[in-house]
């Protein structure tokens, strides 16, 4: 099949169609009911609010009826309490002149488009983690268990790849087209709402244009190193300790900044390193973890004002909303969940100080969507819930609940204070030669710190407790990774970028409007921090765009791979395990997990065993029914293992070989061999 579809489905992208319109329709009239927004910004943010819920229903419903049924369920929800919430208003013209907005949605789309083509030319950032994630929950685990160990549940934030889920299971998409699929939309979506919140903000569309760019296209400035003279970067450069896909590109800094960033899963032309970051990543290049997702729940969570203030109804969208944080970027969640919790409670203190009066309903509502965020952060699923998980377990003296959960890693404390860098590996705030590579990984946007963190102390007197939370939430992602570590330290750089990302889009509509009343000199030095902001991914951008007319499913994933995926996706077994040497590749061609790793980055020994002699009785005993075969594998193995193979309890299933006859892939059923 192509690369898009796995197989035909008409009846399933009818239903996919279908139940995509009645999220979008339920969201619409939700926004349009209960909340305060432009004319012009209810469609395209009740289709955003719709989406965003959905994920969060379908999450919580697949559980107990299947992930088809769910997506019918949660969508047939979303479109009922819309109507119930419209009332009598769907009878009034005017409620449907909100469709007469139709460019953003259409906007919206060919964004969509132009995202999941640019992204279709490169497997990059853990492709080998979520196409098997995704190809797994498409077959119904939500909340999914550790694809390589399924004994496990797998502490992990999984919320675009519910959708990517939903795609290969009723549309027919394959995971790697589903992937980049949401990946775009939820890029599309991302730069439409920021467009029309910057917009809100400032009641300028050069405003709305120049902030949308800056918000999804803005990063750090690893580029500014190049503008040093050669005599201070070779001062620098031995101090830096190139890691991961740092380390594979060159063995020193300066090297590294004048050649191509090495990795697996590029395009035709590689990215160059010094426009990276290993801190701040811009928005649309955001290409794993949850992509986007989590940058367009914040628009949707500061865009969405009650109409009522004190709403109990408009509370729980928003609870649901926020919710859906712990399902895309738990670290965001729980710092703004916390922020929030504290700017209600030093707004409230502020109040009886100065014996303001108070409105009761308009804080209870504020506590129930704090609330009914934190018990569905609780229970729905994914990192928190598996780490509370076996915190309990811990704490209550269950060892199956401590051991029933994958990719939970804890924190330690790190001392002297540093931060850790993607590629660079930790910089600290005491070597002075590492000030100035902080200072171009995270960027110009570093300096709108103390600016909008006394914007955010100033809006308590408001009750514009989110927006106060959200900048105390980055002032707490910058400084938590300076004094901890965690198991995996990557994992950590997500904070910083957070808060760097949060202090950008904050600041934003101040600066423009400080710009109008400006001088030139200032204004050119905006102008200036503006392009150095944008420069790194407007770079990324267009090397990205070279890709698009090569398409390539996978790094690990080949033409044989598609064409047994479009004919063996959820045909096995319901409880089959497939043995393959590259263990995720199995899973994401055919939809079952396998008992292959003790970790995302640990194979388990035994398997380790069976890969270097798979003699098909002693994989059988393992409990694998299958071995995935190719060329490479086979020609490894000894003629004693070989000739396993030939055994009357094998049977070959399906065989296909390459054109120039190079490589083959064999399906082997080797459950009869026990």
């Amino acid at each position: 099949m192509s690369y898009w579809l796995r197989l035909v489905d008409p009846v399933g992208l009818i239903l996919t169609a279908v139940t995509a319109l009645a999220w979008m329709v339920g969201g619409w009239l939700l926004v349009r009911s209960l909340f305060r927004l432009l004319p012009g910004a209810r469609l395209i943010s009740g289709f955003t609010s719709g989406w965003v819920i959905d994920l969060v229903l379908v999450n919580l419903i697949t559980r107990w009826i299947g992930l088809p049924a769910a997506s019918i369920v949660s969508a047939a929800l979303i479109l009922g309490v819309g109507v119930m919430a419209a009332g009598k208003s769907l009878r009034q013209k005017e409620t449907w002149a909100d469709w007469k907005e139709w460019t953003q949605p259409v906007g919206a789309l060919l964004l969509a488009v132009l995202f999941s083509l640019a992204q279709r030319g490169v497997s990059i950032f853990d492709d080998y983690l979520h196409l098997p994630l995704v190809s797994s929950m498409a077959t119904g685990d939500i909340p999914p268990h550790f694809y390589l160990n399924p004994d496990q549940w797998f502490a992990y934030h999984y919320g675009l790849q519910i959708w990517a889920a939903m795609l290969v299971r009723t549309a027919g998409l394959t995971p790697w087209s589903a992937w980049d699929i949401s990946k775009g939309v939820a890029i599309a979506l991302t730069l439409v709402n920021a467009w029309l919140w910057v917009r809100q903000r400032t009641s300028s569309r050069t405003a709305a244009w120049l902030g949308a760019l800056v918000i999804v296209f803005g990063g750090g400035a690893r580029w500014l190193l190049l503008l040093l003279p050669s005599s201070v970067l070779t001062w620098i450069s031995p101090a830096i300790n190139l890691i991961n896909t740092g380390a594979d590109t060159s063995q020193s800094l300066v090297q590294a900044l004048g050649g191509p960033w090495i990795m697996e899963g590029g395009g035709p032309v590689p990215f160059p390193f010094a426009f990276h970051s290993g801190f701040f990543v811009p928005v649309f290049f955001v290409l794993g973890s949850t992509g986007a997702l989590p940058f367009l729940t914040i628009f949707l969570l500061m865009s969405l004002k009650p109409q009522q203030p004190g709403s109990m109804r408009a509370a729980v969208v928003l609870g649901i909303l926020s919710a859906s944080l712990a399902l895309s970027a738990e670290h965001l969640f729980a710092f703004l969940w916390a922020g929030t919790l504290l700017a209600v409670g030093l707004s409230w203190f502020s109040h009886r100080r100065w014996k303001k009066q108070i409105d009761a309903g308009q804080w209870l509502s504020a506590l129930l969507a704090l609330g009914l965020a934190a018990i569905l952060a609780i229970f729905q699923g994914g990192f928190i819930t598996e780490t509370l998980r076996g915190l309990a377990g811990r704490w209550l003296g269950i060892s199956q609940w401590v051991q029933a959960t994958n990719n939970a890693y804890s924190f330690s404390f790190r001392w002297p204070p540093a931060i850790y860098s993607a590629h660079l590996g930790l910089l600290s705030l005491g070597n002075p030669r590492h000030w100035l590579v902080i200072l171009a990984e995270m960027g110009p946007t570093l300096f709108l710190a103390p600016m909008v963190t006394g914007w955010a102390l100033g809006l308590l007197k408001r009750e514009r407790w989110l927006e106060a939370g959200l900048g105390f939430s980055a002032l707490a992602c910058m400084i938590f990774p300076l004094f901890f570590q965690y198991g995996v330290d990557r994992s950590i750089t997500r904070m910083p970028g957070t808060a760097l990302w949060l202090w950008l889009t904050l600041a934003f509509p101040l600066l423009w409007k400080y710009s109008r009343t400006s001088g030139p000199v200032r204004r050119t030095f905006y102008g200036v921090g503006y392009f150095v902001i944008i420069f790194g991914g407007a770079i990324l951008f267009a090397v990205q765009l070279i890709s698009m007319p090569t398409p390539q499913a996978a790094y690990f994933i080949d033409s044989l791979d598609t064409r047994f995926s479009s004919q063996f996706w959820n045909q096995l077994e319901p409880d089959a395990q497939v043995l393959d040497d590259i263990p995720y590749r199995a899973v994401t061609v055919f939809g079952r997990e396998t008992t292959a790793h003790l970790s995302i980055y640990e194979p388990l020994p035994q398997w380790e065993a069976l890969i270097q002699a798979p003699r098909v009785e002693e994989v059988a005993a393992a409990g694998y029914g299958y071995i995935y075969m190719d060329a490479e594998w086979w020609n490894l193995l000894s003629q004693e293992v070989r000739q396993t193979f030939q055994q009357p309890c094998v049977r070959e299933i399906s065989h296909r070989v390459q054109p120039n006859g190079k490589d083959f892939r064999i399906l082997y059923d080797v459950s009869g061999c026990k």
